[in-house]
Protein backbone atom coordinates (compact mmCIF):
# COMPACT_ATOMS: atom_id res chain seq x y z
CA UNK A 1 0.00 0.00 0.00
CA UNK A 2 1.27 3.86 -0.84
CA UNK A 3 -0.43 5.28 2.16
CA UNK A 4 -0.74 4.53 6.30
CA UNK A 5 -3.24 1.77 6.53
CA UNK A 6 -4.09 3.17 10.29
CA UNK A 7 -5.88 5.98 8.30
CA UNK A 8 -8.78 4.11 7.24
CA UNK A 9 -11.62 2.44 8.80
CA UNK A 10 -14.13 -0.26 7.63
CA UNK A 11 -17.21 1.12 6.97
CA UNK A 12 -18.81 -2.13 5.05
CA UNK A 13 -18.96 -5.97 6.50
CA UNK A 14 -19.16 -8.24 3.78
CA UNK A 15 -20.46 -12.13 4.31
CA UNK A 16 -19.19 -14.41 2.02
CA UNK A 17 -15.62 -13.40 0.86
CA UNK A 18 -14.69 -16.10 -2.36
CA UNK A 19 -13.55 -15.58 -5.53
CA UNK A 20 -16.05 -13.57 -6.54
CA UNK A 21 -16.15 -11.10 -4.30
CA UNK A 22 -12.21 -10.61 -4.56
CA UNK A 23 -12.35 -10.25 -8.36
CA UNK A 24 -15.86 -7.73 -8.40
CA UNK A 25 -16.06 -5.45 -4.95
CA UNK A 26 -13.51 -5.32 -4.18
CA UNK A 27 -11.93 -4.15 -7.50
CA UNK A 28 -14.12 -1.12 -7.18
CA UNK A 29 -13.42 -0.42 -3.78
CA UNK A 30 -9.85 -0.99 -4.56
CA UNK A 31 -9.87 1.64 -7.43
CA UNK A 32 -11.83 4.10 -5.58
CA UNK A 33 -9.31 4.15 -2.52
CA UNK A 34 -6.29 4.91 -5.53
CA UNK A 35 -8.73 7.16 -6.97
CA UNK A 36 -9.64 9.43 -4.03
CA UNK A 37 -8.48 7.99 -0.86
CA UNK A 38 -10.01 10.95 1.63
CA UNK A 39 -13.42 9.82 0.67
CA UNK A 40 -12.71 6.15 0.26
CA UNK A 41 -10.39 5.61 3.50
CA UNK A 42 -13.66 4.91 5.87
CA UNK A 43 -15.41 2.42 3.84
CA UNK A 44 -12.96 -0.36 3.89
CA UNK A 45 -14.42 -4.14 4.45
CA UNK A 46 -13.80 -6.16 7.06
CA UNK A 47 -14.79 -9.94 5.47
CA UNK A 48 -17.03 -12.50 7.74
CA UNK A 49 -17.15 -16.20 6.90
CA UNK A 50 -19.73 -18.40 8.42
CA UNK A 51 -18.71 -21.96 6.33
CA UNK A 52 -15.85 -23.79 8.46
CA UNK A 53 -14.03 -23.57 4.59
CA UNK A 54 -13.64 -19.68 4.98
CA UNK A 55 -11.08 -20.29 8.04
CA UNK A 56 -8.54 -21.25 4.59
CA UNK A 57 -9.70 -17.66 3.53
CA UNK A 58 -8.90 -15.67 6.16
CA UNK A 59 -5.76 -17.01 7.30
CA UNK A 60 -4.51 -16.62 3.56
CA UNK A 61 -5.73 -13.20 3.94
CA UNK A 62 -4.23 -12.74 7.35
CA UNK A 63 -0.53 -14.02 6.32
CA UNK A 64 -0.79 -11.75 3.42
CA UNK A 65 -0.89 -8.77 5.15
CA UNK A 66 -5.02 -8.48 3.83
CA UNK A 67 -4.04 -7.83 0.51
CA UNK A 68 -3.86 -10.27 -2.76
CA UNK A 69 -3.20 -9.53 -6.07
CA UNK A 70 -6.33 -10.16 -9.26
CA UNK A 71 -4.47 -10.96 -12.22
CA UNK A 72 -7.17 -10.48 -15.43
CA UNK A 73 -6.50 -12.79 -18.21
CA UNK A 74 -7.62 -11.56 -21.46
CA UNK A 75 -7.47 -13.69 -25.31
CA UNK A 76 -9.48 -15.82 -27.55
CA UNK A 77 -6.03 -17.26 -29.28
CA UNK A 78 -3.95 -19.68 -26.86
CA UNK A 79 -0.94 -17.72 -28.66
CA UNK A 80 -1.80 -14.11 -27.55
CA UNK A 81 -2.91 -13.83 -23.81
CA UNK A 82 -2.43 -10.90 -21.58
CA UNK A 83 -2.93 -10.36 -18.27
CA UNK A 84 -2.66 -7.26 -15.77
CA UNK A 85 -1.99 -7.77 -12.15
CA UNK A 86 -3.75 -5.55 -9.74
CA UNK A 87 -2.80 -5.38 -5.74
CA UNK A 88 -5.69 -5.09 -3.83
CA UNK A 89 -5.93 -3.41 -0.55
CA UNK A 90 -9.30 -2.93 0.49
CA UNK A 91 -9.81 -5.98 3.39
CA UNK A 92 -9.34 -4.65 6.71
CA UNK A 93 -9.46 -7.80 8.40
CA UNK A 94 -12.04 -11.09 8.58
CA UNK A 95 -13.92 -13.36 11.41
CA UNK A 96 -15.28 -16.28 11.12
CA UNK A 97 -18.67 -15.99 12.98
CA UNK A 98 -18.29 -20.25 14.30
CA UNK A 99 -15.37 -18.94 16.09
CA UNK A 100 -16.53 -16.36 18.24
CA UNK A 101 -20.76 -15.58 17.28
CA UNK A 102 -20.63 -12.08 19.79
CA UNK A 103 -17.42 -11.03 18.33
CA UNK A 104 -19.27 -10.98 14.70
CA UNK A 105 -22.63 -9.80 15.90
CA UNK A 106 -20.76 -6.94 17.58
CA UNK A 107 -18.85 -6.41 14.72
CA UNK A 108 -21.86 -5.80 12.40
CA UNK A 109 -23.40 -4.21 14.82
CA UNK A 110 -21.09 -1.43 15.29
CA UNK A 111 -22.46 2.04 13.94
CA UNK A 112 -19.50 2.84 12.12
CA UNK A 113 -20.95 -0.29 9.62
CA UNK A 114 -22.76 1.46 7.25
CA UNK A 115 -23.23 -1.53 4.78
CA UNK A 116 -23.52 -5.61 5.14
CA UNK A 117 -23.47 -6.86 1.60
CA UNK A 118 -23.77 -10.52 1.06
CA UNK A 119 -22.11 -13.05 -1.61
CA UNK A 120 -23.47 -16.30 -0.40
CA UNK A 121 -24.81 -18.16 -3.29
CA UNK A 122 -28.97 -18.80 -4.06
CA UNK A 123 -28.63 -21.35 -1.70
CA UNK A 124 -28.43 -19.27 0.95
CA UNK A 125 -30.86 -17.53 1.44
CA UNK A 126 -32.88 -20.25 1.86
CA UNK A 127 -31.39 -21.77 4.90
CA UNK A 128 -33.75 -21.35 8.07
CA UNK A 129 -32.75 -19.98 11.30
CA UNK A 130 -32.06 -22.87 13.90
CA UNK A 131 -32.29 -22.51 17.85
CA UNK A 132 -28.92 -21.49 18.47
CA UNK A 133 -29.77 -18.12 16.06
CA UNK A 134 -33.01 -17.93 18.02
CA UNK A 135 -31.13 -17.94 21.44
CA UNK A 136 -28.55 -15.31 19.80
CA UNK A 137 -31.60 -12.63 18.89
CA UNK A 138 -33.66 -12.93 21.83
CA UNK A 139 -30.42 -12.32 23.56
CA UNK A 140 -29.45 -9.43 21.97
CA UNK A 141 -33.05 -8.08 22.16
CA UNK A 142 -33.21 -7.95 25.62
CA UNK A 143 -30.05 -6.59 25.80
CA UNK A 144 -28.06 -9.65 27.10
CA UNK A 145 -26.15 -10.35 24.31
CA UNK A 146 -22.01 -8.98 24.96
CA UNK A 147 -22.73 -8.58 28.62
CA UNK A 148 -21.30 -11.21 31.64
CA UNK A 149 -25.22 -12.47 31.50
CA UNK A 150 -24.51 -14.16 28.49
CA UNK A 151 -23.35 -17.70 28.31
CA UNK A 152 -23.00 -19.03 24.70
CA UNK A 153 -22.73 -22.64 26.32
CA UNK A 154 -25.58 -22.83 27.73
CA UNK A 155 -27.57 -21.82 24.65
CA UNK A 156 -25.33 -24.86 22.81
CA UNK A 157 -27.12 -27.17 25.63
CA UNK A 158 -30.29 -26.13 24.40
CA UNK A 159 -29.69 -27.25 21.15
CA UNK A 160 -29.88 -30.91 20.05
CA UNK A 161 -26.66 -30.23 17.99
CA UNK A 162 -24.07 -28.26 20.25
CA UNK A 163 -21.93 -27.41 17.22
CA UNK A 164 -24.91 -25.81 15.60
CA UNK A 165 -25.91 -23.73 17.25
CA UNK A 166 -22.44 -21.95 18.02
CA UNK A 167 -22.33 -21.64 14.20
CA UNK A 168 -25.24 -19.10 13.35
CA UNK A 169 -26.46 -19.43 10.07
CA UNK A 170 -26.08 -15.71 7.63
CA UNK A 171 -29.49 -14.57 8.33
CA UNK A 172 -29.27 -15.82 11.90
CA UNK A 173 -26.03 -13.50 12.56
CA UNK A 174 -27.85 -10.16 10.54
CA UNK A 175 -30.84 -10.56 12.83
CA UNK A 176 -28.55 -10.81 15.86
CA UNK A 177 -26.78 -7.51 14.28
CA UNK A 178 -29.74 -5.71 13.69
CA UNK A 179 -31.30 -6.76 16.60
CA UNK A 180 -28.54 -5.49 18.74
CA UNK A 181 -28.56 -2.00 17.13
CA UNK A 182 -32.36 -1.74 17.67
CA UNK A 183 -31.94 -2.54 21.25
CA UNK A 184 -29.13 0.16 21.44
CA UNK A 185 -30.79 2.54 19.63
CA UNK A 186 -28.34 2.53 16.69
CA UNK A 187 -29.86 3.06 13.18
CA UNK A 188 -29.80 0.22 11.12
CA UNK A 189 -27.28 -0.85 8.34
CA UNK A 190 -27.91 -1.25 4.71
CA UNK A 191 -28.25 -5.07 3.90
CA UNK A 192 -27.02 -5.34 -0.15
CA UNK A 193 -27.05 -8.65 -1.77
CA UNK A 194 -24.70 -9.08 -4.26
CA UNK A 195 -25.60 -12.46 -5.66
CA UNK A 196 -26.66 -13.58 -9.26
CA UNK A 197 -30.26 -13.49 -8.08
CA UNK A 198 -33.23 -11.49 -9.73
CA UNK A 199 -34.79 -8.91 -7.78
CA UNK A 200 -31.63 -9.74 -5.02
CA UNK A 201 -32.48 -6.71 -2.94
CA UNK A 202 -36.14 -7.99 -2.63
CA UNK A 203 -35.22 -11.25 -2.13
CA UNK A 204 -32.71 -10.25 0.84
CA UNK A 205 -35.86 -8.38 2.37
CA UNK A 206 -38.05 -11.44 2.06
CA UNK A 207 -35.46 -13.65 3.59
CA UNK A 208 -35.30 -10.93 6.56
CA UNK A 209 -38.79 -10.67 6.92
CA UNK A 210 -39.32 -14.25 7.15
CA UNK A 211 -36.39 -14.36 9.53
CA UNK A 212 -38.70 -12.35 11.48
CA UNK A 213 -41.53 -14.54 11.34
CA UNK A 214 -39.69 -17.22 12.28
CA UNK A 215 -39.08 -15.30 15.35
CA UNK A 216 -42.74 -14.55 16.50
CA UNK A 217 -43.40 -18.59 15.60
CA UNK A 218 -40.61 -19.65 17.83
CA UNK A 219 -41.97 -18.48 20.99
CA UNK A 220 -39.08 -15.02 21.27
CA UNK A 221 -40.43 -13.86 24.90
CA UNK A 222 -38.35 -9.88 24.18
CA UNK A 223 -41.32 -6.85 25.04
CA UNK A 224 -39.72 -5.49 21.93
CA UNK A 225 -39.74 -8.39 19.12
CA UNK A 226 -42.99 -6.90 16.82
CA UNK A 227 -41.58 -3.45 16.94
CA UNK A 228 -38.36 -4.71 15.47
CA UNK A 229 -39.95 -7.46 12.99
CA UNK A 230 -41.51 -4.00 11.96
CA UNK A 231 -37.75 -2.41 12.03
CA UNK A 232 -36.53 -4.20 9.93
CA UNK A 233 -39.11 -4.41 7.29
CA UNK A 234 -39.71 -0.49 7.31
CA UNK A 235 -36.27 1.00 8.41
CA UNK A 236 -33.42 -1.33 6.96
CA UNK A 237 -32.51 -0.83 3.37
CA UNK A 238 -31.92 -3.45 0.86
CA UNK A 239 -31.34 -2.36 -2.24
CA UNK A 240 -30.78 -4.58 -5.65
CA UNK A 241 -27.45 -5.30 -7.60
CA UNK A 242 -26.73 -6.27 -11.09
CA UNK A 243 -22.81 -8.13 -10.63
CA UNK A 244 -20.86 -9.36 -13.36
CA UNK A 245 -17.12 -10.83 -13.76
CA UNK A 246 -16.28 -14.36 -15.05
CA UNK A 247 -14.24 -15.45 -12.18
CA UNK A 248 -13.26 -19.11 -12.43
CA UNK A 249 -11.78 -21.18 -9.25
CA UNK A 250 -8.07 -20.74 -9.05
CA UNK A 251 -6.19 -23.60 -10.19
CA UNK A 252 -2.76 -24.84 -8.68
CA UNK A 253 -1.54 -24.40 -12.07
CA UNK A 254 -2.43 -20.38 -11.93
CA UNK A 255 -0.58 -20.41 -8.44
CA UNK A 256 2.50 -22.67 -9.90
CA UNK A 257 2.57 -20.81 -13.56
CA UNK A 258 2.26 -17.07 -11.81
CA UNK A 259 5.98 -16.06 -11.20
CA UNK A 260 6.72 -17.10 -14.92
CA UNK A 261 3.59 -15.27 -16.12
CA UNK A 262 2.89 -12.26 -14.44
CA UNK A 263 6.53 -12.35 -12.14
CA UNK A 264 4.78 -12.21 -8.94
CA UNK A 265 3.98 -15.19 -6.12
CA UNK A 266 0.99 -15.62 -4.17
CA UNK A 267 -0.99 -18.88 -2.87
CA UNK A 268 -4.50 -17.54 -3.89
CA UNK A 269 -4.50 -15.12 -6.22
CA UNK A 270 -8.33 -14.33 -8.07
CA UNK A 271 -7.96 -14.85 -12.08
CA UNK A 272 -10.61 -13.37 -13.80
CA UNK A 273 -11.47 -11.73 -16.98
CA UNK A 274 -10.73 -7.86 -17.51
CA UNK A 275 -14.74 -7.14 -17.63
CA UNK A 276 -16.68 -6.06 -15.15
CA UNK A 277 -19.88 -4.41 -14.34
CA UNK A 278 -21.98 -3.31 -11.43
CA UNK A 279 -25.42 -1.91 -11.49
CA UNK A 280 -26.63 -1.02 -7.63
CA UNK A 281 -30.30 0.67 -7.12
CA UNK A 282 -29.89 3.97 -4.95
CA UNK A 283 -31.58 2.81 -1.91
CA UNK A 284 -29.32 3.19 1.27
CA UNK A 285 -30.03 4.21 5.08
CA UNK A 286 -29.46 7.81 5.15
CA UNK A 287 -28.30 7.79 1.24
CA UNK A 288 -24.63 6.78 2.56
CA UNK A 289 -22.42 4.72 0.34
CA UNK A 290 -19.36 4.94 -1.00
CA UNK A 291 -19.40 6.90 -4.22
CA UNK A 292 -18.81 3.58 -6.69
CA UNK A 293 -20.29 5.26 -9.71
CA UNK A 294 -16.96 7.38 -10.04
CA UNK A 295 -15.16 4.22 -10.86
CA UNK A 296 -17.65 2.85 -13.37
CA UNK A 297 -20.55 1.30 -11.07
CA UNK A 298 -23.83 2.92 -12.34
CA UNK A 299 -26.53 3.79 -9.82
CA UNK A 300 -29.72 3.87 -11.08
CA UNK A 301 -33.15 4.70 -9.38
CA UNK A 302 -34.75 1.03 -11.22
CA UNK A 303 -32.29 -2.28 -11.18
CA UNK A 304 -34.92 -5.08 -12.31
CA UNK A 305 -34.04 -4.78 -16.18
CA UNK A 306 -30.58 -4.31 -15.89
CA UNK A 307 -30.34 -7.51 -13.51
CA UNK A 308 -33.54 -9.33 -15.69
CA UNK A 309 -31.13 -8.84 -19.03
CA UNK A 310 -27.55 -10.16 -17.06
CA UNK A 311 -29.04 -13.05 -15.49
CA UNK A 312 -30.85 -14.38 -18.35
CA UNK A 313 -28.63 -13.55 -21.45
CA UNK A 314 -25.38 -14.75 -19.55
CA UNK A 315 -26.45 -16.89 -16.37
CA UNK A 316 -28.89 -18.47 -17.78
CA UNK A 317 -27.30 -19.39 -21.34
CA UNK A 318 -24.10 -20.41 -19.23
CA UNK A 319 -26.16 -23.27 -17.50
CA UNK A 320 -28.37 -23.84 -21.08
CA UNK A 321 -24.41 -23.69 -22.29
CA UNK A 322 -22.71 -26.15 -19.60
CA UNK A 323 -24.33 -29.70 -19.03
CA UNK A 324 -24.46 -30.25 -23.21
CA UNK A 325 -20.42 -29.19 -23.24
CA UNK A 326 -20.11 -31.69 -20.70
CA UNK A 327 -22.06 -34.44 -22.70
CA UNK A 328 -20.13 -33.82 -25.98
CA UNK A 329 -16.79 -34.44 -24.28
CA UNK A 330 -15.84 -30.54 -23.55
CA UNK A 331 -13.86 -28.79 -20.08
CA UNK A 332 -13.67 -25.25 -20.51
CA UNK A 333 -16.43 -22.82 -21.32
CA UNK A 334 -14.57 -21.24 -24.43
CA UNK A 335 -14.40 -24.97 -25.97
CA UNK A 336 -17.97 -25.18 -25.64
CA UNK A 337 -18.91 -21.50 -27.41
CA UNK A 338 -16.89 -22.27 -30.00
CA UNK A 339 -18.14 -25.51 -31.09
CA UNK A 340 -20.21 -25.16 -34.45
CA UNK A 341 -23.41 -26.59 -33.19
CA UNK A 342 -23.62 -25.42 -29.50
CA UNK A 343 -22.65 -21.82 -30.85
CA UNK A 344 -25.39 -22.53 -32.81
CA UNK A 345 -27.82 -23.72 -30.03
CA UNK A 346 -26.88 -20.79 -28.20
CA UNK A 347 -27.60 -18.12 -30.78
CA UNK A 348 -30.79 -19.45 -31.24
CA UNK A 349 -31.74 -20.19 -27.65
CA UNK A 350 -30.78 -16.68 -26.83
CA UNK A 351 -32.21 -14.82 -29.31
CA UNK A 352 -35.63 -16.88 -29.87
CA UNK A 353 -36.47 -17.45 -26.54
CA UNK A 354 -34.57 -15.70 -23.61
CA UNK A 355 -34.87 -12.21 -26.05
CA UNK A 356 -38.39 -12.71 -26.69
CA UNK A 357 -39.56 -13.47 -23.35
CA UNK A 358 -37.25 -10.08 -21.75
CA UNK A 359 -38.91 -8.19 -24.60
CA UNK A 360 -42.06 -8.95 -23.17
CA UNK A 361 -41.19 -8.93 -19.30
CA UNK A 362 -43.14 -6.09 -17.30
CA UNK A 363 -40.28 -4.91 -15.93
CA UNK A 364 -38.20 -4.48 -18.47
CA UNK A 365 -37.69 -1.37 -19.60
CA UNK A 366 -38.41 -0.17 -23.45
CA UNK A 367 -34.76 1.57 -24.12
CA UNK A 368 -33.04 -2.06 -23.45
CA UNK A 369 -34.68 -3.60 -26.00
CA UNK A 370 -32.21 -2.65 -28.75
CA UNK A 371 -29.40 -3.35 -26.99
CA UNK A 372 -30.09 -7.12 -26.58
CA UNK A 373 -28.65 -8.58 -29.46
CA UNK A 374 -25.30 -6.86 -28.94
CA UNK A 375 -25.19 -7.99 -25.73
CA UNK A 376 -26.03 -11.22 -26.25
CA UNK A 377 -23.23 -11.46 -28.91
CA UNK A 378 -20.78 -9.33 -26.19
CA UNK A 379 -21.60 -12.47 -23.82
CA UNK A 380 -20.45 -15.33 -26.13
CA UNK A 381 -17.12 -13.42 -26.76
CA UNK A 382 -16.71 -12.60 -23.17
CA UNK A 383 -17.12 -16.63 -23.63
CA UNK A 384 -14.88 -17.23 -26.02
CA UNK A 385 -11.92 -15.65 -23.75
CA UNK A 386 -9.28 -18.68 -23.86
CA UNK A 387 -7.19 -17.01 -21.39
CA UNK A 388 -10.19 -17.07 -18.30
CA UNK A 389 -9.75 -20.93 -18.57
CA UNK A 390 -13.12 -21.24 -17.18
CA UNK A 391 -14.64 -24.96 -16.30
CA UNK A 392 -17.69 -26.53 -17.46
CA UNK A 393 -17.61 -28.30 -14.25
CA UNK A 394 -17.83 -25.14 -12.13
CA UNK A 395 -21.03 -24.31 -14.14
CA UNK A 396 -22.82 -27.03 -13.75
CA UNK A 397 -22.20 -26.97 -10.05
CA UNK A 398 -25.93 -25.92 -7.84
CA UNK A 399 -28.08 -26.36 -11.61
CA UNK A 400 -31.05 -26.83 -9.28
CA UNK A 401 -31.00 -23.73 -7.22
CA UNK A 402 -29.83 -21.96 -10.82
CA UNK A 403 -32.81 -23.26 -12.50
CA UNK A 404 -35.33 -22.46 -9.93
CA UNK A 405 -34.27 -18.90 -9.38
CA UNK A 406 -32.94 -17.79 -12.76
CA UNK A 407 -34.17 -20.03 -15.24
CA UNK A 408 -37.87 -21.01 -14.51
CA UNK A 409 -39.13 -18.01 -14.79
CA UNK A 410 -38.20 -17.83 -18.97
CA UNK A 411 -40.17 -20.92 -19.27
CA UNK A 412 -42.75 -20.09 -18.00
CA UNK A 413 -42.83 -16.35 -19.55
CA UNK A 414 -42.60 -18.32 -22.75
CA UNK A 415 -44.71 -20.81 -22.37
CA UNK A 416 -47.63 -18.49 -21.54
CA UNK A 417 -46.91 -16.27 -24.45
CA UNK A 418 -47.06 -19.51 -27.06
CA UNK A 419 -43.87 -20.11 -27.68
CA UNK A 420 -42.54 -24.08 -28.01
CA UNK A 421 -39.22 -23.39 -26.00
CA UNK A 422 -37.43 -26.59 -27.55
CA UNK A 423 -34.44 -24.58 -26.86
CA UNK A 424 -34.89 -24.60 -23.07
CA UNK A 425 -36.00 -28.55 -23.85
CA UNK A 426 -32.80 -29.22 -24.59
CA UNK A 427 -31.20 -27.56 -21.66
CA UNK A 428 -33.35 -29.56 -19.31
CA UNK A 429 -32.94 -32.67 -20.90
CA UNK A 430 -28.85 -32.08 -21.18
CA UNK A 431 -29.08 -31.29 -17.53
CA UNK A 432 -31.26 -34.82 -16.98
CA UNK A 433 -28.79 -36.85 -19.15
CA UNK A 434 -25.67 -35.12 -17.03
CA UNK A 435 -27.71 -36.01 -13.68
CA UNK A 436 -28.19 -39.90 -14.45
CA UNK A 437 -24.96 -40.33 -16.12
CA UNK A 438 -22.86 -38.95 -12.88
CA UNK A 439 -25.52 -41.10 -10.64
CA UNK A 440 -24.53 -44.24 -13.32
CA UNK A 441 -20.66 -43.90 -12.57
CA UNK A 442 -21.11 -43.31 -8.73
CA UNK A 443 -20.08 -39.78 -8.83
CA UNK A 444 -21.55 -36.76 -6.33
CA UNK A 445 -23.09 -34.24 -8.40
CA UNK A 446 -22.52 -31.16 -6.69
CA UNK A 447 -25.58 -29.04 -6.35
CA UNK A 448 -26.91 -28.21 -2.16
CA UNK A 449 -30.35 -30.09 -3.69
CA UNK A 450 -28.31 -33.08 -5.32
CA UNK A 451 -29.95 -35.58 -3.21
CA UNK A 452 -33.13 -34.02 -4.80
CA UNK A 453 -32.76 -33.68 -8.30
CA UNK A 454 -30.98 -37.34 -8.56
CA UNK A 455 -33.03 -39.08 -6.40
CA UNK A 456 -35.39 -39.86 -10.07
CA UNK A 457 -32.38 -41.69 -11.33
CA UNK A 458 -31.28 -43.68 -8.60
CA UNK A 459 -32.05 -47.07 -8.05
CA UNK A 460 -36.06 -47.15 -7.95
CA UNK A 461 -36.54 -43.62 -9.47
CA UNK A 462 -38.51 -43.40 -12.40
CA UNK A 463 -36.39 -41.31 -14.41
CA UNK A 464 -37.24 -38.11 -16.25
CA UNK A 465 -40.87 -38.35 -15.71
CA UNK A 466 -40.24 -37.97 -11.81
CA UNK A 467 -37.27 -35.19 -12.67
CA UNK A 468 -40.02 -32.86 -14.37
CA UNK A 469 -42.83 -33.65 -11.34
CA UNK A 470 -40.27 -31.62 -8.73
CA UNK A 471 -42.43 -28.49 -9.12
CA UNK A 472 -40.14 -26.79 -6.68
CA UNK A 473 -37.76 -26.75 -9.08
CA UNK A 474 -40.24 -26.52 -12.04
CA UNK A 475 -43.27 -25.13 -11.20
CA UNK A 476 -46.10 -26.10 -13.16
CA UNK A 477 -45.01 -26.53 -16.54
Amino acid sequence: PVFDRSETSTGIAHIGVGGFHRSHQQAYMNELLARDFDAAKTWLYTGVGVMPNDAGMRDYLRGNDWSYPIVARDGADGGELRATVEEVVTIRDMLLAYEDPVVAIEALADPAIKIVSLTITEFGYRVPLHKGDFALIDNALNGILGTDAFDLDSIAEECALEEECKAPTTFGLICAAAALRFERGIKPFTLMSCDNLPENGEVCKKRMTSAGEELVCGGLCAASLDAFVVWIQTAVKYPSTMVDRITPATSWEDIATLPERCGIEDEWPVMCEPYKHWVIEDNFVDDERPAWETVGAVVVKDVIPHELMKVRLLNVTHSAMCYAGILAGLTHVHEAVTHGKLRAYLETLMRDEISATLARNPGMDPALIPTFDAYGESVLKRFENVAVKDQLDRIAMDGSEKFRVQGRGVVLEGLALGLEMKGFAMYVAAWATFLAREVAEGREVKDAGGQQVTAAFQKGGTGIEAFLDMVDIFGEL
